[in-house]
Order: C-alpha cells, then structure tokens, then sequence
C-alpha cells in the first residue's frame, strides 16, 4: 500500500467533514474510493462507541445477588427470584426478566 501524502489526507478528512460522498471525494482527490473509506474509518475510530438500547432493570449488583441465592439453592425458579429481588428495586421486575 502507497503512503498517502498528508496535503492530501488533510483534503479527504476536509471534504469529509463538508458531508461530501466518498465517491465524490475519491473523483476531486484522483484517489480510490476505498483509500477514501479507510481514511473515513480512522477518522471514525477516534469516536466515542455508543451502546445503543434500552437500560437494564437489573443492576450487576442485583445480578449477582440473584445468581448467588439461586447458587446456594435458597432459591430455585425465577419467580422466586423475582419476588425475592423486588422489594429492593424502585420498579418491579417479571420473572422474564429475572
């Protein structure tokens, strides 16, 4: 793989960060769509990965307390844990969750 010169890798990200396509990039920069692709990617690396989705319910502290009564077989299904672990939460859970 050819090293890129750094004029034209500071061209692309300015290009990029101007919300231009890649393919639009790659005709102005006379480079490969994938070399523009790759640049996008190391730029998008220094992002922050955010987890997408909904909360849990369950805390890794409740998680664990659950598992350790089911372990010790002070509890044997579900909806033992459940009735178990709702008292201590702010909103009760369903044995499907447990």
């Amino acid at each position: 793989m050819k090293a890129i010169p750094s004029d034209q890798k500071a061209q692309v990200i300015s290009l990029l960060q101007d919300k231009i396509s890649l393919r639009q990039i790659a005709e102005k920069t006379h480079l490969g769509k994938s070399t523009v692709w790759r640049i996008k990617q190391e730029l998008d690396d220094d992002k922050e990965n955010l987890k997408g989705g909904r909360p849990t319910k369950l805390s890794t502290r409740h998680k664990s307390l659950i598992i350790c009564q089911i372990t010790t077989g002070k509890l044997d299904n579900a909806v033992q844990a459940t009735n178990f672990i709702n008292p201590t939460l702010s909103q009760p859970v369903t044995p499907q969750t447990v």
